[in-house]
């Protein structure tokens, strides 16, 4: 058994069962989203998706029991998805699931690399943008990127203007 919560616990298999459907039909990311009242510019979200065609959802139901989070959406696309959201929810389920991670290993650490950085107080926003970037270079995209860091620097070359 391992410990999910003080109130849940989920058996070895389990979590090796959905480390394994992350693996394939999952996906974890960072995203940056402009927001006027922030003081960094931007709003950063953890997400933590699986995915599977609309009417075959039963294991992401499970899943979802499971872990105990997440909310399920039906996307215009057929496409049915459990996704998990915030700090804390996402980097306690990805640390449950890295030891039975394995073609997703590089996202999960540079998540959680990005987590331990977002804690600190006065956190540097080109650097989570950075990694970010390198979360898309291994992740399976259907849009194009907005929010990159190049974005993000040039950003806040306007918002901070240098005068060196």
């Amino acid at each position: 058994m391992m410990v999910l919560s003080k109130y849940r616990t989920i058996p070895r298999e389990d979590i090796s069962y959905i480390a394994g459907f992350f693996d394939g039909d999952g996906s974890v990311r960072l995203q940056l989203q402009p927001r006027i009242t922030s003081k960094l510019g931007f709003r950063v979200r953890t997400i933590i998706s699986f995915a599977q065609k609309t009417g075959h959802d039963s294991s992401l139901k499970w899943i979802q029991k499971s872990l105990g989070i997440g909310y399920i959406y039906n996307r215009n696309d057929s496409m049915t998805e459990l996704k998990i959201e915030g700090f804390e929810s996402v980097e306690r389920i990805l640390i449950i699931l890295k030891p039975f991670v394995h073609f997703k290993k590089k996202q999960v650490n540079l998540v959680l690399k990005a987590l331990k950085l977002i804690r600190e107080r006065d956190f540097d926003i080109l650097a989570i943008a950075k990694i970010s970037d390198e979360i898309s270079k291994y992740n399976y995209v259907t849009t194009k990127k907005r929010y990159t860091a190049e974005f993000v620097k040039e950003f806040l070359k306007k918002r901070y203007p240098r005068n060196d």
